[in-house]
């Protein structure tokens, strides 16, 4: 049963014949260690420069990293010139690669018709996602997604270094800073920054890819050894989720636990680590509450939801509500009388109850902001009420984004303004409006992937990137069986997903993401090769 499998190595290597695909395959090793392993870790000069020194690193891993793999795949196709052939490439390739390879020709497109080609080129600075940066992505996307091969040692690439950044996280939150990383810093301004990643925003997006693989493979395995280092890790994650002082990261990792959710009914084993998460999930947030209210004089303050979920005897209720839902159902396990796959039409309603509630709470979020809804609770929810200043000027942002995409003529509606010419398009459209309520700061995008997505590379950008992320989640769930990093696949795409329609694409977790998509799919194409117990 998948339930109790353990992954093996693949059956058998990919036949290296030749030099340069010994090449490939241990330089997609090397550079997903460096981007995995090193690259959270990495700064310079604390947060004077936190988002040039991510740049500068990843600038140079991908300068190496590239031409050496095109050099190897060009001399492989020479070599392999007789094997090969177009049909059978097109053949093999999935719907994913397609969407990805369509939304690389795109921002190509999207950058020659550009009014802003210098700003589209390289990106806004600090941000760096031009369409160079883009074509990066693209590129590991595909080296990775045919050169990479399973190593145990992964696991270790991934799970140690995050629970490094996050303990950091963690530690910064009660004013403890081992790393000297807030000297000069002033107390107002550390609520905005922590662990080695700097931003809070980038804190939490790469939280909500880190995270969520984290969870599914602790949900997937069974070995105990593997339970237990899993279980230390997502303790330590979720203690940073309500300490990072993000809402979005919330609504990310609630995203993550609707997917497990729906595989859990595949069997009861499934189904019983479910509920272990949630309780690790909920017994993390007690605990940094507990120690909120001993360490009081450290703690940093948050904001509401954060408060909420760490120190509300709601959530108090809620864990040993969970805690006896468990107990119930293994005891009812035990005896042999629990049969979860029976239930599965169940799980169909209750998940087609989802877009009901979203249509519904948009309505409700149009009636109190006009005002058709007036004096009752709703009104005092702050999350309701869409002006100006939702989500910290989101509501400002995102109806100036859809006002200027609304003028936009048909050329830019289809191709956009240019990959991340956002500020340049922006400015050019209604300078004064931006200033009146920015002042002298700048709005470098939209605060949502998707609609910043829309503005700079237009319908056909975001019709291409968004579907390679969701021709990629629809396969990893098709095929979740084959191995637990392709569940943590899709469970990271959902949690990115969710966790970016309030930020953006950023130096440190969009080629992350990228990665993760390469390595999910690089699992299916050899599927067969990895063997269950």
């Amino acid at each position: 049963m998948a339930q109790t499998n353990t992954i093996k190595e693949p059956k058998k290597e990919i036949q290296q014949e030749t030099l340069p695909e010994t090449i490939m395959i241990g330089g997609v090793a090397v550079f997903i260690f460096a981007i995995f392993a090193l690259y959270p870790l990495y700064f310079q000069d604390k947060y004077a420069n936190m988002g040039s020194a991510k740049y500068d690193f990843f600038k140079t891993a991908y300068t190496i990293f590239i031409p050496v793999m095109l050099l190897a795949w060009v001399c492989y196709l020479f070599l392999k010139r007789k094997e090969l052939s177009i049909k059978k490439t097109c053949q093999e390739m999935l719907l994913t690669d397609w969407f990805v390879l369509a939304y690389i020709i795109v921002c190509w497109i999207s950058y020659g018709l550009s009014d802003y080609k210098e700003a589209a080129f390289w990106g806004y600075d600090g941000w760096f996602m031009g369409v160079m940066t883009q074509t990066i992505f693209v590129l590991l996307y595909f080296f990775v997604s045919r050169w990479f091969l399973w190593h145990w040692s992964y696991w270790w690439f991934l799970a140690l270094p995050s629970a490094v950044v996050f303990l950091l996280g963690i530690l910064h939150r009660f004013n403890v800073d081992p790393l000297g990383m807030y000297v000069g810093v002033d107390e107002a301004t550390k609520i905005l920054f922590l662990s080695t990643l700097g931003q809070a925003t980038w804190y939490s997006s790469y939280l909500c890819i880190a995270l969520p693989i984290g969870m599914a493979c602790y949900w997937y395995r069974r070995e105990q050894k593997w339970s237990i280092l899993w279980g230390l890790f997502l303790c330590i994650a979720f203690a940073s989720v309500v300490t990072q002082n993000s809402d979005s990261a919330f609504m990310a990792v609630g995203g993550s636990f609707l997917v497990l959710f729906w595989l859990s009914f595949e069997s009861n084993e499934y189904f019983m680590r479910f509920w272990e998460l949630v309780i690790l999930c909920l017994a993390s947030f007690k605990v940094i509450g507990v120690l909120q209210k001993i360490f009081s004089d450290r703690t940093v303050k948050l904001e509401g939801l954060s408060t909420f979920c760490s120190q509300s005897t709601a959530t108090l209720i809620l864990l040993v509500v969970v805690v006896v839902i468990y107990v119930g159902l293994y005891f009812v396990n035990m005896k042999e009388k629990l049969h979860i796959n029976k239930f599965r039409m169940v799980r169909n309603v209750l998940y087609a109850l989802i877009p009901i509630f979203i249509v519904a709470l948009i309505i409700c979020i149009y009636f109190i902001t006009v005002g058709k809804i007036t004096g009752t609770f709703l009104n005092k929810i702050g999350y309701l009420n869409f002006d100006n200043s939702w989500g910290n000027a989101r509501g400002f942002t995102w109806k100036f984004t859809a006002r200027m995409f609304g003028e936009y003529g048909f050329r830019e509606k289809l191709f956009g303004c240019g990959p991340d010419a956002y500020a340049s398009a922006a400015y050019a459209f209604d300078a004064p409006s931006l200033q009146g309520f920015w002042g002298n700061s700048i709005l470098a995008c939209a605060h949502n992937e998707w609609m910043n997505c829309l503005v700079d590379m237009g319908i056909f950008g975001l019709v291409t990137y968004l579907g390679s992320f969701v021709t990629a989640f629809l396969v990893f769930l098709k095929n979740w069986k084959c191995h637990p990093f392709v569940v943590g696949g899709a469970t990271a795409l959902v949690s990115y997903f969710l966790h970016n329609f309030f930020c953006y694409q950023q130096i440190i977790c969009t080629p992350i993401i990228f990665i993760v998509m390469g390595i999910g799919v690089a699992l299916l194409k050899r599927k067969d090769e990895y063997a269950e117990e």
